[in-house]
């Protein structure tokens, strides 16, 4: 169980690619949401990462919750109910899908008056521990070995590293669908918005990197959602608005798919992005990746992947960040792939 934020979306599938290598011919659903139902659409099925979703963020409640008790109904009830998503309409559904089973994560007491406690055990206090991006998380806990939250679900869910995953701490790499976009793909892709101004770039910086990348002789495609949504969420219409009305990128928001994102992400050249859904696409295809962190949120969030640069203002919010850092990073990525 998470929400539909896309970053949540991209680690709920190492999480799910663990269970199934631990548990072969499993039958795992999925709890998500309207916002990412074109990437969870696709994975359903026989052979698939799930085997049933349903979307329980941006649907009526009680349609989710009728939808859930009938799914648990149909399976005899559920064995494990992994819920990483601490919002009230999650605790309240894990407690009532999860009667009978075992549940790691926020969940409502069986009498639904209070929180369930967690376990008196390491990974119980890992649960409680509210300050996951501390320097000191691997310390404290020494079941971790790279704080990165996949890892860290999957250690809560108590997953032992995985011996032939792909990423360190024994994390598999994300999966997600892609499907080829039917336009050329640019040599540059940039997504600059997201849900916090504390992870936004200013516009000045954006354009100068899109000068000096067309100077270059390469294109550049701005990806986003559609202009009057990333108004409404993302924060920066505006700013994007002025990338493309100075001829600066091709202008690729709301103009494709999730999957034929994805698809876009694995075929170009380079991506650079602030911390955003994009970036976990990237790093699904080893796409070389320049990565925009607040310092402390790098520590939980980044992928552990080695074809991602992480550029980190030494204090303060993406904002801070000087220009000449981003692009020593990009110039970097760019001749490793020349």
């Amino acid at each position: 169980m998470a929400n539909d934020a896309l970053g949540n979306f991209a680690i709920c599938t190492p999480i799910a690619r663990a269970f199934h290598s631990l548990y072969p011919g499993l039958t795992l659903d999925f709890y998500g949401g309207t916002r990412t139902e074109e990437l969870e659409v696709p994975l359903v099925g026989p052979d698939g990462l799930f085997c049933w979703r349903c979307s329980a963020h941006g649907a009526e409640p009680s349609e989710v919750f009728a939808k859930g008790l009938a799914r648990a109904h149909e399976l005899g009830g559920y064995d494990l109910v992994l819920n990483i998503e601490a919002g009230g309409l999650n605790r309240a559904l894990a407690a009532a899908i999860g009667s009978g089973a075992h549940v790691c994560g926020p969940c409502l007491s069986p009498d639904g008056r209070k929180e369930w406690d967690y376990p008196d055990d390491s990974r119980g206090d890992l649960w409680r521990d509210k300050e996951w991006v501390s320097a000191e998380l691997v310390a404290r806990y020494p079941f971790l070995q790279t704080g990165f939250i996949a890892e860290v679900f999957l250690r809560l869910a108590y997953v032992e590293p995985l011996p032939d995953a792909e990423w360190p701490g024994g994390v598999p790499k994300y999966l997600f669908p892609r499907d080829a976009p039917a336009i050329p793909v640019p040599d540059v892709l940039i997504a600059t918005g997201g849900t916090l101004p504390s992870k936004l770039w200013p516009k000045e910086n954006w354009i100068e990197l899109a000068t000096r990348l067309r100077a270059a002789g390469l294109s550049v495609g701005l990806l986003g959602a559609p202009p009057k949504r990333q108004a409404a969420f993302y924060h920066s219409a505006s700013d994007e608005d002025a990338l493309v009305e100075a001829a600066l990128v091709a202008d690729l928001r709301g103009k494709l798919t999730l999957p034929q994102v994805v698809g876009a992400v694995a075929a170009c050249r380079l991506l650079v992005t602030i911390d955003n859904g994009i970036l976990h696409f990237g790093a699904a295809f080893d796409v070389p990746t320049v990565g925009l962190y607040r310092p402390e949120v790098q520590r939980l969030w980044a992928p552990p992947n080695p074809n991602l640069t992480k550029v980190c203002p030494e204090g303060g919010t993406v904002a801070d960040l000087p220009f000449d850092a981003v692009w020593r990073a990009v110039e970097g990525r760019l001749t490793s792939v020349a």
